[in-house]
């Protein structure tokens, strides 16, 4: 089997936090194009190539219907057609004609732009430095059991994408039907194949997270991971019919799509859970259908548990997951370290499958519910922009009925970029209980540069977090870091995950 880009370096003992990059320069706003309303003037648009490809929206299937009957008298040319979105996808053949026809119906036919989407394009390589792979320990990482053969049985999971190659020996067993909705003959299967073995990968080597979901390969983008948003949408219809439980969507645009946010909401309707990734632009600013209400937006941390560079943030942003050095199966029998948005997709949709067969008495939202209770908190405590609700840990949801699970966790050190201006700052040390028993009796030691700070917890219920300010003068920094050092420790319990109990951080503060 072949290896692309799996080589990792060894990892240094202690996190490498350059706050320059990771924090400040994240704070970049941008501006998304937002969606087309009836205020499109094709008389405005001569020889745009955005006349070549237009979606119309209809009232009622009989208007529709009307419309179809006389759109080439009337200056369009159909391309496609959702008749469970009543929308077509169409092209200006005579501009006046199609302004007069349209300034008479403005009632009721809704024109749009039809935006580009894509596959979220790979982190630039100084997006990478300095954040730690996962390799082949993700599953491990957010506490997956090795015996799971059985997770995902009954459950249907939709992955839109590139395709995926079948003949991969790390889908083998694998229940895959696949759909072609471009029909051109191009396809570059990488992207999806990785995609469908982080969900439901049945070797030992790379296994899924439910390896005996069903797939559903709906073909929406092209070799180049390109396609549009009337056919992404075409693609959620389908696969809510077809009656996927769960549509992965690690794919995303700049444009308000309104007929992509109608399959959205025509896919609840279904009930269809859609998942999709946030963007790796590192920007503020979350992609769509990402960012619509009633999808699951999902972004990228790190084997550190921090928020990846790359990953947009704001508005949208609902859960996180591995994204950083995820080990991937790839088309023509390859195995690659997969950065990026849609790997953290991934992961929830394979958790999303997993929990979804094993709680056959929860509704798909009670689910969803599950994973946001039993995140784990990341460095800024509480619901925030950058990883949302927390971090999948399919461990905890696991063993939330199983009594006196002790586990304390330091969940990270958090700057809030409004105060990093020189001089004095302040920054935040969190611990998290993560198990099911009350923890009393808490110590936390934060030692730095020379300084040892003690602090105790009592009282701390499960899920519960906790965080203690203390201050970092900069001034002496000397460009080489103030390195950061945390130990906690349960008085008189047995901690059943030692390893969170420790946290080496060298920070870079601008």
């Amino acid at each position: 089997m072949q290896t692309l880009n799996s080589q990792e370096s060894a990892e240094p003992p202690e996190e490498m936090v350059p706050l320059s990059n990771s924090i400040t320069d994240l704070n970049v706003e941008i501006s998304l194009p937002t969606q087309i309303e009836r205020e499109l003037d094709l008389s405005m648009l001569v020889d745009s190539p955005i006349l070549e490809d237009l979606t119309l929206g209809f009232a009622t299937t009989q208007s529709m219907q009307t419309f179809l009957a006389q759109a080439e008298a009337n200056g369009f040319r159909v391309r496609d057609r959702s008749a469970e979105l009543k929308t077509i996808r169409l092209r200006v053949t005579d501009l006046d004609q199609a302004s007069r026809y349209l300034d008479k119906m403005e009632n009721e036919e809704e024109p749009h732009y039809n935006y580009r989407v894509r596959s979220p394009e790979l982190p630039r390589a100084e997006f990478l430095e300095g954040e730690k792979s996962f390799g082949a320990n993700a599953d491990q990482w957010i506490g997956i059991p090795e015996e799971r053969n059985d997770w995902g049985r009954g459950v249907k999971v939709a992955i839109l994408d590139s395709g995926i190659d079948l003949s991969h020996s790390n889908l083998d067993g694998v229940s895959i039907e696949e759909i072609d909705l471009l029909g051109d003959g191009a396809s570059s299967r990488g992207h999806g194949t990785a995609i469908a073995s982080i969900i439901s990968g049945n070797d030992s080597g790379i296994m899924g997270i439910a390896p005996s979901a069903s797939l559903l390969s709906i073909r929406v983008l092209d070799g180049e991971g390109q396609g549009d948003s009337f056919t992404v949408a075409k693609g959620i219809v389908e696969a809510a019919n077809r009656g996927a439980q769960v549509i992965n969507l690690s794919l995303g645009g700049t444009g308000e799509s309104i007929v992509l946010k109608n399959a959205v909401d025509y896919a609840r309707a279904q009930g269809s859970l859609v998942v999709a990734a946030v963007g790796n632009e590192g920007v503020s600013g979350v992609s769509y259908p990402a960012k619509f209400d009633h999808v699951i937006g999902v972004t990228s941390v790190d084997a550190n548990g921090r928020q990846s560079s790359f990953a947009n943030y704001g508005e949208g942003v609902d859960i996180a997951a591995p994204g950083v050095g995820v080990f991937t199966a790839w088309e023509d029998e390859a195995l690659v370290s997969f950065s990026g948005t849609s790997s953290a997709t991934a992961f929830i949709s394979g958790a999303l499958a997993s929990e979804i067969s094993r709680n056959p008495n929860l509704s798909s939202d009670q689910v969803v519910d599950l994973l946001y209770k039993y995140s784990n908190e990341s460095e800024k405590p509480g619901f925030d922009q950058f990883t949302g609700n927390g971090i999948l840990n399919v461990g905890r949801i696991e063993n939330r009925n199983l009594p006196n699970l002790h586990d304390g966790a330091i969940v990270g050190y958090y700057f809030d970029p409004e105060e990093m201006k020189g001089g004095t700052t302040p920054f935040l040390v969190s611990v998290q209980n993560q198990g099911t028993a009350w923890l009393n009796n808490v110590s936390l030691e934060v030692e730095y540069r020379g300084v040892v700070k003690n602090y105790i917890f009592n009282n701390l219920n499960p899920g519960e977090t906790r965080s203690e300010k203390l201050f970092l003068d900069g001034s002496g920094e000397s460009g080489k870091g103030v390195r950061i050092s945390s130990q906690l420790r349960l008085g008189g319990q047995t901690d059943i995950n030692p390893g969170n109990n420790s946290r080496v951080s060298t920070i870079s503060l601008p």
